[in-house]
């Protein structure tokens, strides 16, 4: 089986697995996991679609592992937020 071959089914899993998770309530859009997954779903389809170069999968892929790095920071900084805030008396 071909690289890119494997890291497709890799991608695909984490994309597929961390959706249906999220929809049996079993993950919130609010977890690392799913985000993570997300970021690694998109990374793996934005690697396969540089060779052959296919634009459209590429673009849509990278805006997507940015959405997801996004998530993971959007959460880190909430985390961040509450552990720092002053506790009420």
């Amino acid at each position: 089986m071909p690289l890119s071959a494997a890291v497709s089914i890799f991608g695909t899993i984490c994309f597929l697995g961390s959706f249906a998770a999220l929809n049996a309530g079993l993950l919130k859009s609010t977890s690392y996991i799913y985000q993570w997954a997300n970021l690694i779903g998109a990374a793996c389809f934005t690697y396969t679609a540089i060779k052959p170069f296919n634009a459209g999968l590429f673009i849509t892929e990278f805006i997507w592992a940015i959405f997801g790095a996004y998530g993971i920071w959007k959460i880190w900084a909430t985390v961040k937020k509450r552990r720092t805030a002053p506790q009420a008396a």
